[in-house]
């Protein structure tokens, strides 16, 4: 069946997926929507589904719990990409990669491998791709080349493709630019899926960048190759004002002169030029437009961050700071890539730059800059939070579940009062009918301690309360005191089960 090889082209973590639901499209033509990570197997329903449209497409984590792959990805997003140039570039290069639409009109590149190979091997060959196809800073999945699964952690998914075929836009492109249908792709996978010997082969070149604007954004520099567009001159002219305001601060005004004549076809009139010059000499308004075209369809903001004039940089250069993952159990659990460490975080440690950089010293010896918390916040959480994939929590860790199974066993798998009065003792009581059980709110909230509970008594109460148990709360005479009791629908009893398989003595 078709399903089952497109199953083993993609297959990755099997204890974890991720879905997407799509919402609109942002100003720059990217997909806006909730990415989030379903704890659970990868079932043959969700790969037809998948296939035929039916529900939101699949998405795989490609690193497994051995912190191996079989296939990995660049994903360009760029949403008037020539994709016919750029397969004509991998061509040329000799690079062993399968192009993908994506679902905004950007590219994933694929790299198969017909056994798994080292995270690492994987990530690391498809970084050098990038640089070689002029795409440095891409989004390079696997992100991670570890992944922590003893602590929660699942790594970061990638929407598959063929999501209802065809029909979903995001398919395989041949050499000529057409379409290939789910056969076709297969008859391409089989062409260039390679051997982990035929991986660590590929020599790739290191290519020396020369850069219009030294140190500057990715932005600019890419537009710079690529044409700034008669459409967007205006803003363009006006980010790289910025860049040179920064770079060059005693010449940046003829720098903006110079540059207007060099980049921009065709050149905006020179009293269009000294109204901008104007404009970025104003205090305040000295600040990169990243969100306005033509920036916003090559930006690049992890990697921006790391430019000695990019958005964000500060005295000290700050790490590649990578994908963030939330754990949404309670209290969340963060996961984070920095320079290619994943790390964890609580969320104090997340919003606070001074406990991150703690973070960072502590589980990857790192020692990163301090931003200010409005720059922490502006320049780097906000653009991390934009990427965020949420992980849903065991159900067993959820906080209702946690303080049912704790009612249960404290109500009836222990010992229990004799007689009402016997609540005094730190007793619960179930009467004879068996319909309701007593006890102090107090007792109860001692024994949750005992066994780890981690919340307080009054989250205790409200959680107790929102249960389909939970009778009432009133004060009851016992013996000469007035206590405020807790009334509750008796629990049943859980019987403890063995195997039925015989022990079988071993005889030496």
């Amino acid at each position: 069946m078709k399903k089952d090889k497109f199953k083993n082209i993609f297959s990755g973590l099997t204890i974890a997926y991720g879905q997407y639901q799509p919402g609109e499209r942002g100003e720059n033509g990217k997909q806006q929507g909730k990415a989030f990570i379903v704890r659970g197997t990868v079932t043959e329903e969700l790969w037809e589904n998948h296939l035929t449209g039916k529900g939101p497409a699949l998405g795989i984590i490609p690193i497994t719990e051995n912190n191996d792959c079989r296939w990995g990805c660049i994903d360009i997003d760029e949403y008037n990409l020539d994709h016919v140039g750029l397969i004509k570039s991998i061509r040329n290069l000799k690079l062993p990669l399968i192009v993908c639409r994506s679902k905004s009109g950007g590219a994933h590149v694929f790299l198969f491998t017909k056994e798994n190979i080292p995270a690492s091997l994987m990530q690391s060959k498809l970084k050098s791709f990038a640089i070689l196809l002029g795409y440095e800073g891409s989004e390079i999945f696997p992100k991670q080349t570890e992944i922590l699964v003893d602590r929660g952690d699942t790594g970061n998914f990638l929407n598959l493709p063929y999501h209802n075929e065809m029909k979903g836009l995001r398919y395989a492109i041949n050499d000529t630019g057409a379409g290939c249908t789910l056969e076709e792709f297969y008859q391409l996978y089989d062409v260039f899926a390679c051997s982990k010997e035929a991986v660590e082969k590929i020599k790739t070149e290191e290519k020396k960048i020369e850069e219009a604007f030294p140190g500057g954004p990715p932005c600019l520099n890419k537009l710079a190759s690529i044409g700034f567009g008669e459409g967007s001159r205006n803003n363009a002219l006006f980010n790289i004002a910025v860049y040179y305001k920064q770079a060059n601060p005693d010449t940046w005004e003829d720098e903006i002169v110079k540059a207007n004549m060099e980049f921009m076809e065709p050149p905006l009139s020179n009293s269009e030029v000294q109204q901008l010059i104007k404009s970025v000499n104003r205090k305040g308004y000295d600040k990169y437009r990243c969100k306005d075209a033509p920036i916003n369809s090559v930006c690049q903001s992890g990697l921006c961050r790391t430019k000695r004039f990019g958005v964000g940089f500060g005295e000290e250069e700050m790490p590649v700071l990578g994908s963030l993952t939330k754990y949404s159990s309670t209290p969340p659990q963060w996961f984070l890539d920095v320079s290619g460490t994943r790390i964890e975080l609580k969320s104090e440690q997340l919003y606070n730059p001074g406990m991150f950089a703690l973070a960072c010293l502590d589980q990857a010896n790192l020692v990163v800059p301090v931003p200010k918390p409005k720059d922490w916040k502006q320049h780097f959480l906000k653009p991390m939070m934009q990427n965020l994939q949420e992980v849903e929590p065991l159900e067993s860790l959820n906080p209702t579940n946690e303080i049912l199974g704790l009612l249960q066993d404290w109500t009836t798998n222990r010992q229990s009062a004799r007689t009402f009065d016997d609540i005094l003792n730190k007793l619960p009581f179930t009467d004879e009918k068996r319909e309701f059980t007593y006890f102090r709110m107090e007792d109860f909230y001692n024994f949750c301690k005992r066994n780890h509970w981690e919340k307080d008594k009054t989250q205790t109460g409200n959680l107790l309360k929102q249960l389909d148990e939970f009778v009432e709360e009133s004060r009851m005479r016992v013996k000469k005191q007035q206590p405020r009791l807790i009334k509750i629908k008796t629990m049943k009893q859980t019987e403890p089960t063995t195997s039925k398989i015989p022990f079988q003595e071993e005889h030496f």
